[in-house]
């Protein structure tokens, strides 16, 4: 029997319960070393390894569970935790942090030149309004992940996925535009949209639309060239559909 301790994730973040916890530390016994190969037997014996009595069926669902959620990952006939990937990916980020602050300090110590170059602020103006770009500041909506939306989904009580069904989550998270990965992922935190399969969320979640103004509306306006017509909407809605912008209305 396997002994081991639930260190490594937390649980409560993924909505896992105490069973498919310990079905993840199990593989994850299973596949830390080097030359680790994973967990290759059945469920029934999975099952047997575990320090507390549980049925073959529970195993098979915390394991379809856990791939879904991306904690583990299937290789051929084996299962493998995916825990150190991240780990070294968190470490080769520090380790470009580091790089970033020694290149700044060397940027530092290096001689400032004799002339600094003079900004013309009115000619910078007008080279943006040749070529349109935009002189307001509007945040660049961030457009979540599949995983994100996995772990928000199985946060709001979300059942298991097959192998199969998670493939046909991902085909329709492709299918999906970035507004609507965005809108879908601040409806699910909302509580304002579920669904019961997390590809029937995303099938069923409608295409949104922009909403264009009058011209009238207060705050600020941005003119856009959709679908070969001309628009008029706020930065919010341009940057979230990836609208074409033409100038900023006065």
């Amino acid at each position: 029997m396997l002994r081991y301790s639930f260190g490594n994730i937390d649980g409560k973040a993924y909505g896992l319960n105490a069973n498919e916890l310990s079905v993840y530390e199990a593989i994850g016994k299973c596949s830390r070393k080097d030359d680790a190969r994973g967990w290759y037997a059945d469920m029934q014996t999975l099952a047997d390894q575990l320090p507390h009595r549980i049925g073959r069926v529970t195993v098979s669902r915390a394991v379809d569970k856990l791939l879904t959620l991306g904690l583990i990952r299937r290789d051929g006939k084996s299962l493998f935790v995916c825990v150190q990937n991240e780990r070294a990916h968190v470490q080769n980020e520090q380790n470009g942090v580091q790089n970033e602050q020694n290149g700044v300090q060397n940027e530092q110590k290096s001689t400032p030149p004799l002339y600094p170059p003079i900004n013309n602020n009115n000619k910078m103006e007008k080279e943006n309004t040749r070529t349109c770009v935009p002189t307001h500041d509007t945040a660049e909506p961030k457009t979540p992940s599949f995983l994100e939306l996995r772990k928000e989904f199985a946060m709001k009580g979300g059942g298991c996925l097959s192998i199969y069904q998670e493939m046909l989550a991902n085909d329709e998270w492709n299918k999906c535009s970035p507004a609507k990965r965005i809108k879908l992922f601040e409806a699910l935190k909302a509580g304002e949209f579920f669904k019961p399969r997390i590809d029937w969320l995303i099938a069923d979640f409608p295409e949104p639309q922009p909403e264009f103004l009058r011209g009238d509306e207060p705050g600020r306006i941005v003119q856009v060239r959709y679908n070969g017509m001309y628009k008029l909407c706020t930065p919010e809605t341009m940057k979230l559909f990836g609208l074409e912008y033409v100038q900023i209305w006065k």
